[in-house]
């Protein structure tokens, strides 16, 4: 939640705040305060914005951000956000005491008022926790075109497009958010994601290299494993899967597993390695099926075997 906020300040920041500026300095200080934001070094971002307000102390719109950010540090109850737009405090209120009804009755009255990109965007966010994907998007395109350089649109935007499978849609909108926020290894993961279900193996490798080297993270090691497994790769895909055991116990890890056992030939481990997804899985019958061919393989082999001897 803490990285999202930072990610709407910075929105924010460069918004508001490039089209004043004073020189070059202030701006490239206000792009290493970004940069520092987005690493999580908060402490060294802060002393960039002080930086900047001993340049130009009377520069409100970075005060304005500093004050944002050290709320969001603190976890002050009162962030930037709802200072901006009080509506979206309400409806978090709203949110808190379970009443959904007037939670996106005060978002629809804050598309109303200033700033009401940022209501948009909890719009959408509303409909996506709801799974209706389409008003989502839609709530998320009205925010970028109440202001087109509102970055987290643009992921929350990519994010949605992924949950509906449609997959070529999710590149457009991820390279505009990498263009405000590179650093960013979640949109790197979705990227590659994406690339990976429409059998872009090359560049899913290259994204998925880019987030692990930002957060190397078990998550984007499976995704990695994955890449592998796809592209033929089984002995390295195996060892990744194997080692991420440890943080990863589900259905899904196992199958992986048994599909790098049956590729490598190993039809015993396959068989071990498919049952463990079974029992981790929910009745998923392609699984049991998959069992159940892989077990007719090892008996197939062994008849042949006997009858050689």
């Amino acid at each position: 939640m803490k990285k999202f906020l930072l990610s709407v300040i910075l929105s924010l920041a460069v918004c508001n705040i490039m089209p004043v500026l004073a020189d070059d300095i202030t701006e490239d200080y206000l792009d290493i305060a970004a940069n520092y934001c987005v690493v999580g070094d908060y402490n060294s971002a802060m002393g960039y914005l002080d930086k900047i307000l001993e340049r130009d102390p009377s520069n409100k719109q970075v005060s304005d951000l500093k004050k944002g950010l050290a709320h969001i540090i603190a976890q002050d109850k009162k962030s930037y956000i709802t200072g901006v737009n009080p509506l979206i405090k309400q409806a978090q209120e709203y949110k808190r005491a379970g009443d959904e009804k007037m939670e996106l009755t005060s978002l629809m009255q804050g598309a109303q008022a200033d700033n009401a990109y940022l209501a948009y965007y909890y719009i959408g966010n509303f409909y996506r926790d709801k799974r209706d994907y389409m008003r989502a998007l839609d709530a998320y395109n009205s925010a970028l075109s109440a202001r087109p350089d509102f970055a987290q649109a643009y992921l929350s935007s990519a994010a949605t497009l992924f949950d509906v499978g449609r997959y070529d849609s999710v590149i457009n909108p991820i390279d505009k958010y990498l263009t405000f926020v590179p650093n960013d290894d979640l949109a790197y993961a979705i990227k590659s994601r994406a690339e990976f279900e429409m059998g872009m193996l090359e560049e899913a490798k290259a994204d998925n290299d880019m987030a692990i080297k930002i957060n190397n993270c078990p998550e984007y090691q499976f995704d990695r494993a994955k890449i592998l497994y796809k592209s033929d790769d089984y002995k390295g895909a195996k060892t990744i899967f194997t080692e991420l055991l440890p943080d990863i116990q589900t259905s899904k890890i196992y199958e992986y597993m048994g599909y790098c056992d049956l590729g490598l030939g190993d039809y015993m481990s396959a068989l071990m390695n498919i049952d463990k997804a079974i029992i981790l899985s929910d009745d998923d019958e392609f699984l049991e099926n998959k069992y159940n061919e892989i077990k007719q393989m090892i008996e197939s082999g062994t008849d042949e075997q006997t009858q050689q001897e």
